[in-house]
């Protein structure tokens, strides 16, 4: 199972005329180069190539985190899951502070069933108050207490997502699935509200309110939100799917 990266990449190219073997001393002022090309062979879905990448600069750069964290995401795209964890481990013990390693040492801890070992990593990211993107973690943590059916808790993750970043919508979504799974109908709507409130430019969340509003009988709430989608977009997929229920109701 290839597990979904939540990454951002900053790629700064630069050409190299000569590249030297793994038995070659790499200048210094390579590694970088040679990390930035590793990531760019990862954003290209090439994560063999990356690997050739980080093996050259391997030697000269045991002690960079970096080195070690773009190891572990080259493993986790190839389904390596043993050498991803133990490339986010090195990368931690460099800096143990690093809120997107932790978050991505739950996410392989989560693919081997590793599940409390997860639950650990996750909650690690979200103590780090540098990381930049906490809401990554609380939405893996709440997917993750989800799948073991424990609904509370992944209510209170999703929660505590939304409170780091309003603007996540995926956590909308993930709440309003769970409202849904415990026949809380209500609350999965009003979930949607408070989403379309805070992203009043997303048209699926619209349109997942209008459904939500239109199964608990709230028809007239539903017809006006079908209607904005058409007036917003009528030619998208949303829009053509709001026009398809104004026809029927």
């Amino acid at each position: 199972m290839r597990i979904a990266l939540l990454f951002s990449l900053i790629l700064v190219l630069s050409a190299c005329a000569h590249s030297p073997s793994k038995d070659t001393e790499v200048p210094m002022e390579q590694v970088e180069i040679r990390l930035d090309l590793a990531e760019r062979y990862l954003w290209d879905d090439e994560p063999r190539m990356a690997l050739e990448q980080l093996r050259i600069i391997e030697g000269a750069a045991t002690d960079n985190q970096r080195l070690h964290f773009v190891f572990g995401l080259a493993y986790t795209v190839l389904d390596d899951l043993p050498k991803a964890a133990a490339s986010y481990r090195q990368s931690l013990e460099i800096n143990p502070s690093s809120g997107e390693a932790w978050n991505n040492l739950g996410q392989v801890r989560q693919a081997m069933g590793q599940f409390e070992e997860a639950k650990q990593a996750y909650e690690m990211a979200l103590q780090q108050g540098d990381y930049m993107t906490p809401e990554f973690a609380a939405f893996n943590l709440a997917s993750l207490y989800a799948a073991q059916g424990q609904w509370d808790q992944a209510l209170d993750w999703s929660s505590t997502g939304i409170e780091k970043n309003r603007r996540y919508i995926p956590l909308y979504e993930q709440s309003a699935e769970f409202f849904r799974t415990t026949e809380r109908y209500q609350e999965a709507a009003k979930i949607l509200e408070a989403g379309v409130e805070a992203r009043p430019d997303n048209i699926r969340l619209k349109l997942m309110l209008a459904e939500e509003l239109l199964s608990i009988g709230r028809e007239q709430d539903a017809k006006k939100w079908f209607n904005r989608i058409i007036q917003r977009d009528p030619q998208s997929e949303e829009g053509r799917t709001a026009q398809h229920y104004l026809e029927i109701l």
